[in-house]
Order: C-alpha cells, then sequence, then structure tokens
C-alpha cells in the first residue's frame, strides 16, 4: 500500500483560507485501494485539529481545514501502511491583497467553461512558478495578486491549443506563455528574485 498526499495553494494561505489536503492510496500493484487516511493538523502555538476525510472516487480522499492564524501548519497524513507530512504557511493579510482563491479567479476570468478542479490546479501551478521566481513576502500584494490572476488566466487558455500549434513564446498575441507575458512581468519586476550565474 502507497499513499501521494498534496495540498492545495501551493500551501501558501492567508488567514481565514482553506487549506485543501488530498490523498490518493494504491494498493502494492499500483490500482486505487480503499483504505481512509488521517490527517493530524499541528497549529502554529503546538495544538492540533483532525479534519475528517471525505472520500472522491476509490482510493482518493480529501480534507479541508480552514487556517485561523499566522504562521506554519505541519499536517500528517496516515494510512495503516504510510505517512506523508508536509507544511502550509499562512500569512497576516489585509482585506483585498490576498492570495486568490478559486472564487476569485472565477470572478477575474468572467464566463469560463473550467471547472473548479481545472482551475485550482492552474491556480496551483501558477502560484508555484511564481514563487520561483518572485520574492513573497508576508503579505501578498496587490501587483502580485494581479499578476496570478493573469497568470491562471493565461494558464487555462493555452490548454485550448494543441500542442502542435503553438507558435513560439513571442512577446505577444494568444499563444505567450504565462512567465512571458509582458504585463505579468511588469507587475512582477519590483518583486523578481536577483539571479547571479
Amino acid at each position: 500500500m502507497g499513499i501521494r498526499a498534496t495540498s492545495s495553494v501551493a500551501a501558501l494561505l492567508p488567514i481565514g483560507g482553506q487549506w485543501v489536503i488530498e490523498v490518493e492510496n494504491r494498493d502494492l500493484t499500483g490500482y486505487p485501494a480503499a483504505a481512509t487516511p488521517t490527517v493530524v493538523v499541528t497549529l502554529p502555538a503546538g495544538g492540533t485539529a483532525t479534519p475528517t476525510f471525505e472520500s472522491t472516487s476509490t482510493g482518493r480522499y480529501r480534507a479541508t481545514y480552514t487556517v485561523g492564524t499566522a504562521g506554519r501548519y505541519i499536517a500528517r497524513v496516515t494510512t495503516t501502511d504510510d505517512a506523508v507530512d508536509f507544511a502550509a504557511f499562512v500569512y497576516a493579510t489585509t482585506a483585498g491583497t490576498g492570495m486568490p482563491q478559486v472564487a476569485d479567479v472565477v470572478e477575474y476570468l468572467g464566463q469560463t467553461s473550467h471547472t473548479e478542479d481545472q482551475i485550482q490546479g492552474a491556480l496551483d501551478a501558477e502560484a508555484a512558478a511564481q514563487r520561483s521566481v518572485c520574492r513573497v513576502g508576508a503579505v501578498y500584494p496587490p501587483d502580485l495578486r494581479e499578476a496570478l490572476l493573469r497568470r491562471v488566466a493565461r494558464n487555462l487558455a493555452m490548454r485550448q491549443l494543441p500542442l502542435a500549434v503553438l507558435q513560439g513564446d513571442a512577446e505577444i498575441g494568444g499563444s505567450v506563455l504565462p512567465g512571458r507575458d509582458p504585463e505579468i512581468r511588469r507587475l512582477e519586476a519590483p518583486h523578481r528574485r536577483l539571479v547571479i550565474g
């Protein structure tokens, strides 16, 4: 038996944000196996919480925990045969300058045919991509928020294009990759990390 656990929003959340913990449980042959996991979340002050997992399909489970204070949260997910640890970092923020959630992306996109899972996946991927090139402090500023929303919009738009049709990563046009979009680069410029060597 083996488990693979992931957490949403690339584990960077505002106070009051939803930390989504997903687990996929597989047997020794690699097939999904029903074995409800448990999770213990250690809070910044040292206490613990135990969100309940719900089954989303055979071998797949999801738990949601609302974070209440700033600091480091550690989740330990266990089944009868395995254990996985991972962390979330919660930052203090003021209204309107927090990390975007799925509802914010939906509002930014307007009418969309993408599912919440597709939007969450794009949001997670682009938040991680943004953190790999930008310094993200304790408060998530409005310019990074706007850049992330645009990154997600670009990510979702690129999914509509067949891979063989992509016409390069130019600075303009419908096929501009999220990290090369001039507006995203302008918004992220004050936060970009200096790479030496």
